[in-house]
Order: structure tokens, then sequence, then C-alpha cells
């Protein structure tokens, strides 16, 4: 027994400092997988492709080429909201034009940004979108996490009744890659200031009949009202 003991200790030095480095090499890498299994979870690698009502409304990021197509084409998307903007000289915003055009599919175009309140203008032109365009619907904006929630609750809320808590909580949210306290935060401003300001309006009578004013008020631009 003692002969194996002193066998042990005496293992060659070379073994055990590959051993010792193999665990260094371990616990970086294992943080690096579970980083990456978090952005794989967030949408990350595969466009934040999110079911919000099934048949009826569904979420992204950008989309391009066959992703995008098979995307209209599996969840029979009859319309488009692109909450980027009109970007004419944008490769994937004329790419996604076209394949609706091909398909047959309508396409609108909503400005938001995610680093500041939406102005009440596109928030109308996104109601009336809302109100208009054959389901199902997908709407994105770049990464499918900040604009992409905003729209998402305000559907869930206005044409679902969904208690805004609710619905806040479910789509703008870090699963999603929203982060609250991040440059994103005036998406969750918004609905913090129809709390304490809506007095008993409904979100779509506060957007149409206060929210100008106070998007004015927040430093909003007039021309946008």
């Amino acid at each position: 027994m003692m002969q194996e003991e002193a066998g042990s200790a005496g293992a060659d030095p070379g073994v055990r400092a590959k051993g010792r480095r193999w665990r260094k090499l371990a616990y970086p890498a294992a943080v690096v997988v579970a980083i990456l299994c978090v952005l794989t979870y967030m949408g990350v690698f595969w466009g934040n492709i999110r079911t919000v009502e099934p048949g009826e409304f569904y979420r992204s990021g950008q989309l391009r080429g066959e992703r995008l197509v098979r995307v209209l084409r599996d969840d029979r998307i009859r319309s488009v909201i692109n909450l980027r903007g009109r970007l004419p000289r944008d490769r994937a915003w004329q790419g996604e034009v076209a394949a609706c055009s091909e398909m047959g599919v309508a396409h609108v175009d909503v400005s938001l940004s995610a680093s500041r309140l939406p102005p009440p203008r596109e928030l109308r032109a996104l109601l009336t979108a809302y109100d208009r365009l054959p389901r199902p619907i997908l709407i994105h904006c770049a990464g499918g996490a900040d604009r992409s929630g905003l729209a998402s609750t305000i559907y869930e809320n206005v044409y679902r009744k969904q208690p805004l808590n609710a619905a806040e909580t479910s789509q703008l949210t870090w699963r999603y890659g929203h982060i609250a306290f991040g440059s994103a935060h005036p998406m969750n401003d918004f609905f913090t200031m129809y709390r304490q300001t809506g007095q008993g309006l409904s979100l779509r009578d506060w957007v149409v009949r206060k929210y100008p004013a106070l998007y004015i008020q927040a430093g909003g631009d007039p021309r946008k009202t």
C-alpha cells in the first residue's frame, strides 16, 4: 500500500501540469458555453422568431433571404410590419419588400427607435395597420427585442385585451433580448407614462388623445405628433 501511495505521489510532473491546464481551461469554456446558450435562447442566432398569437400574430428580428421566405410561407403570413421604417438603400429592406410583393404579402413601414419614445404619428400608423391588415401579421425590428416588444405589448393589450402588466411582462422581456435598464428603456418608459397619466383611458384612447402633448413635454419632436 505504501508503495502505491509513493508511486502516486511521484507521478510525472508533466502529467500533473497538463491536468491543471485542462482544469483552468474548463472554467472559461463552461462560461462561454453558458453565454452561447443564453444568447441562443434569446434568439440572437436564429432571427428571434416568436409566436405571439398562433395563426394571428408573430414577431422577429430582421429576416433575410430564404429564412424570410420560409417564415412567410410556413406561418402563412399575409402582412409584414417593418418597425425600422422605410429604408430604400438597405438591402435587407429591399429584399423584404421584393419577397412580400412576390408572395402577395402586404408590407407596411412604421418608423420607431428603441432609444427614444415612440412618436405619436407612428403609433397611430401602427394601430391603423393592426386595424386594416389581414392576419397573420409578422412584425419585426432589427433584433426582435425592443421595438417588436413594444409593438407586441400594444397588440396584446389593445386587440387581445390582455392586462397591460401581463402583456408587457410576456413581450417586453429579457427572454427575447430586451434589457429594461439599458439604452432601450424608453420602451418601458412609454408604458410607465401611460400608467401615470392614463386616468382610466384605454391605451388606444390615451395614445390618440393625451400622448401627443406628453410626448412633446418629454422632449419629443413636435413634427412627429
